[in-house]
């Protein structure tokens, strides 16, 4: 390590010699990056921060004009491999003044999901650069050998930059080591020493917010960091970012940088870019001259959230189709005549029980009144009473005995009537998709669209039932999804979403439905007048 403190000693003194310019620390100069590449601030952000797949430029010109040093280059291509996991890949060269280090660099990320909307995101980029002296103003005597210098030509270094962070809903905390292992190939030895490790600690929350017309998927996401740079003070920072699908603006302070302020727009539904200028406070760099950023991005494929679907139109003259008749269903036993029939034998049986009953009290009442002309107390008048108790009880049994079984055909005529029911319903259902089905076909078979607007289909979907679902929106990244989901349930639609393979997207539907035809009739009148916004239909064939 002693190589490395007389090479920062030699240049530093030259710095100091001429025009007494500032020393620029070691790390990446960052802490600003918020709506493109924040790959580099913490590799976890490949998760969340950047489009399914884009490539994004950003350069950094540090207290000067361009084409002059220090700078910092990154151009990285990033994509989400599904719902947990994003890899990236990129350019990179950053000039500290004293190094320029020219390489690439690999991103990965992964997200594990528990319960009550906790989140554990790890990740790691591997850096592989070129390092080199950066300034060319120290020219010793030839005749004297440094060999400090000679070490520090040409080496190349190895360097894994670990992060983490842990979510629950809109709050997480974050940490990343930029250096927290290293190896330089060219001596075969650590390229940093224990002390020379940079560390960062970060706390933000992502509030939805609501902006004007025509701006959807709005946040604003305020971060608080701590970063930790060798032969430097430790640098407290703030960033705040309000993004939406339109545009984006930022502010932040650095505690050794000083104040920044960026904006950036999307344009073509493609292109993003943004600029930002950052003004020094401290002391040592108010006098210098201000820093600038550019950044530019292209998305490829479908914007994430930008927009709605890629190809989304409707047909400015409307396609000729015959709207399907929605009837209503009559009850089961007015469509089948059996069940009028069984109505009329329960009441005929309920009939018979009521004559039989007065049959029996009539006659009990008879012999009773016949009892009381007899006089006298002879056995003959006493075996009578006896017989009529006797004749009484039965009569009373048979009764009882006749009101269970009333009650249980009862019972059982209910049940059945209960199941026709259902399956004429079911029948009903049958013949309603089978006639769905057949104005699907005659649609096809005469050369027309099998409905107007935007439309796709799949075989079949795992843990999805078949049926027409009328979907509000589709979306690369979970957080926006999630936004949009909340937001429907404010305005009382309960939407769900399904996860599609063969395109990386969640597609978030209102509501499912049997048959294209109320599938239609829901997008023409605007779900019940709930969702205004466009709507199309996604049909799945079979489970």
């Amino acid at each position: 390590m002693d190589k490395k403190y007389a090479i920062y000693t030699i240049l530093l003194a030259v710095f100091f010699s001429r025009a007494q310019e500032v020393a620029v620390p070691t790390d990446l100069r960052q802490h600003s990056l918020t709506e493109f590449n924040a790959s580099l601030f913490n590799p976890v952000f490949s998760l969340d921060r950047n489009n399914p797949e884009s490539i994004a430029w950003w350069t950094r010109y540090q207290w000067q004009a361009i084409d002059s040093d220090p700078t910092s280059i990154f151009l990285n291509y990033s994509r989400k491999i599904n719902t947990r996991s994003s890899i990236g890949a990129g350019f990179i060269q950053n000039n500290t003044g004293v190094f320029l280090n020219t390489g690439g660099v690999i991103n990965y990320a992964y997200a594990f999901s528990f319960n009550n909307n906790m989140q554990l995101s790890v990740g790691l980029n591997v850096f592989g650069f070129n390092s080199v002296i950066a300034d060319d103003r120290y020219n010793p005597n030839p005749e004297i050998s440094l060999p400090q210098l000679e070490l520090s030509k040409n080496a190349f270094i190895m360097q894994f930059a670990p992060g983490v962070r842990f979510s629950v809903d809109g709050f997480s905390v974050g940490f990343t080591a930029e250096n927290l292992f290293d190896y330089n190939f060219s001596t075969n030895t650590s390229a940093s020493g224990s002390d020379e490790k940079i560390y960062m600690g970060m706390v933000d929350y992502r509030f939805p917010i609501s902006l004007f017309a025509g701006t959807d998927n709005a946040y604003l996401l305020p971060m608080i960091y701590v970063k930790s740079v060798p032969y430097g003070d430790t640098q407290l920072g703030l960033n705040a970012l309000l993004s939406s699908n339109k545009f984006w603006l930022q502010g932040g302070y650095n505690s050794f940088y000083g104040i920044s302020g960026g904006l950036g727009g999307r344009f073509f539904k493609h292109l993003s870019l943004g600029a930002l200028i950052e003004y020094g406070l401290d002391a040592d760099v108010k006098d210098q001259d201000p820093t600038f950023e550019i950044i530019a991005a292209y998305t490829l494929g479908s914007p994430d959230t930008r927009k709605k679907v890629v190809g989304f139109h409707v047909d400015e003259t409307p396609v000729e189709h015959g709207k399907p008749e929605v009837a209503t269903e009559p009850e089961a036993r007015d469509r089948i005549p059996e069940a009028r029939d069984r109505i009329n034998e329960e009441r005929k049986i309920q009939k018979e029980i009521s004559k039989t009953e007065a049959l029996a009290e009539k006659k009990a009442l008879k012999k009773a009144k016949k009892q009381k002309r007899v006089k006298g107390s002879t056995k003959k008048a006493i075996a009578e009473e006896l017989r009529m108790a006797e004749e009484l009880a039965e009569a009373k049994r048979l009764k009882e005995e006749q009101e269970a079984e009333a009650l249980a055909m009862a019972v059982r005529i209910k049940e059945k009537q209960r199941l026709d029911s259902i399956k004429a319903m079911e029948l009903a259902l049958a013949k309603k998709i089978q006639d769905d089905l057949d104005m699907m076909a005659a649609r096809k078979k005469a050369g027309r669209a099998i409905t107007k607007g935007h439309y796709e289909e799949v075989d079949k979907l795992e843990g999805q039932k078949a049926g027409f679902y009328l979907i509000g929106n589709v979306y690369g990244t979970s957080r926006y999804r999630d936004i949009f989901v909340e937001g429907l349930k404010k305005k009382g639609i309960d939407a769900k979403f399904f996860y599609l393979e063969k395109t990386k997207w969640d597609y978030v539907y209102l509501e499912r439905f049997d048959t294209l035809g109320e599938a239609e009739v829901a997008r023409d009148n605007n779900f019940n007048g709930k969702y205004a916004e466009r709507t199309w239909i996604f049909r799945i064939i079979g489970e």
